[in-house]
């Protein structure tokens, strides 16, 4: 009898947590999104009299001149919408766990595991707009690791991964380089990386995973993990490029600072580029690169590295690629849907399209004008930040 009697009161207590959860922004099943300009970064381009119907964290269906469905309703009426930021380099909230400095090649170590979203960087991440990004192991090891594609959240119940093992993280960059032990010259790195994989492709003396693991390098042999190569220079990038010609890979630049110095062979060998950001500090030459890449139709895509930079860092260098004469769409393209291509994830993530995740960002003005805040943020149809600064 008294647990009966207790049995009312604890109905009461979770019916006023349910309540506290959905007035916090929790999900909900369906609601509309009308009102606002919308750069789907898809095949609709822009829309101007458009609904978005979220159901479930995804984008049900986009409305426009139908009769709307009866479910609740946001109005974000003379704002602007675009979708969720896509990162395709990242260190957030694990710059220093992501880096194994007793050895040089690491290549069994996955990024996921030291993601944290209650690091204040996640939050700074999400108020500029970025919902997903590529976790990735730093450049100071010839083989760092295994990257991770996450989408954000500050929520350790709501952490969704969308590739556990995206990338096998690989370092021509002269950070890779010291002194004190090998890799000493680019000459060196290169050799000893080839060293490495010989020894155990199939075939080889050490091909006994038992006792030789680095299953990293060994999914790369396999065809299973592609590589994403850090290298920035000249040298760096045709290192690169001979590399991945040599064992006959599809690789991943990022840097990419002089990669418009050898267009002709990234696009013999179709290897897009993910772009170390443009500051504001930087040449204007570095925004014109940037955009004659794109102009020879190679896939380029900007990247943060945070939180050696800023986020904003993103909105910033699509700006300077507009400047350059890059259409406001097609730069948009680079910090949405041209890095989910090139993380392969763009079935899920980069665009407003029907059946993509929810993810999307609410502006009081135009995505490329940096002095338009952003009023929300939807992870999965969730507000994310709602309001906040």
């Amino acid at each position: 009898m008294r647990s009966h009697k207790c049995s009312v009161p604890l109905l009461s207590l979770l019916l006023v947590f349910a309540g506290i959860y959905l007035f916090a922004g929790g999900a909900e099943d369906a609601y509309l999104i009308k009102g606002a300009k919308i750069y789907t970064s898809g095949t609709q381009g822009v829309l101007t009299d458009a609904a978005l119907l979220i159901e479930n964290g995804l984008f049900k269906k986009i409305i426009d001149g139908e009769e709307w469905p009866s479910v609740p309703v946001k109005d974000y009426s003379g704002k602007t919408i675009m979708p969720g930021m896509v990162d395709a380099h990242s260190y957030v909230s694990g710059y220093y766990g992501l880096l194994d400095n007793t050895k040089i090649f690491t290549s069994d170590l996955i990024t996921d595991m030291v993601f944290d979203p209650l690091d204040p960087e996640v939050k700074l991440a999400l108020e500029s707009g970025i919902t997903t990004v590529n976790l990735s192991p730093r450049n100071e090891n010839l083989v760092g690791g295994i990257s991770s594609i996450l989408k954000l959240s500050r929520d350790f119940n709501n952490i969704s991964v969308l590739k556990k093992r995206s990338f096998l993280k690989i370092s021509f960059n002269g950070e890779v380089i010291r002194p004190d032990r090998a890799p000493t010259s680019l000459m060196g790195a290169e050799h000893l990386l080839t060293q490495k994989m010989a020894a155990i492709k199939p075939g080889s003396d050490q091909d006994r995973a038992d006792i030789f693991p680095q299953k990293g390098l060994r999914s790369l042999l396999g065809g299973n993990l592609p590589p994403m190569i850090a290298a920035s220079t000249l040298a760096e990038v045709n290192t690169t490029l001979q590399w991945l010609e040599k064992w006959q890979l599809n690789g991943v630049i990022v840097g990419g600072e002089e990669a418009h110095l050898l267009i002709p062979s990234l696009k013999q060998k179709n290897v897009p580029v993910l772009m170390s950001p443009i500051l504001p500090s930087y040449p204007e030459k570095w925004a014109k690169n940037a955009a004659h890449l794109i102009e020879h139709g190679i896939l380029l895509a900007f990247v943060s590295h945070m939180p050696e930079t800023d986020p904003w860092s993103l909105r910033l260098s699509a700006l300077m690629l507009y400047h350059q004469g890059i259409s406001q769409q097609e730069a948009l393209k680079t910090i949405t849907l041209t890095p989910a291509q090139i993380l392969g994830v763009a079935d899920s993530v980069g665009s407003i399209e029907e059946g993509k995740h929810a993810d999307f960002v609410v502006l009081e003005g135009e995505p490329l004008d940096l002095g338009s805040p952003i009023v929300a943020v939807y992870v999965n149809g969730r507000a994310a930040l709602l309001g906040e600064k």
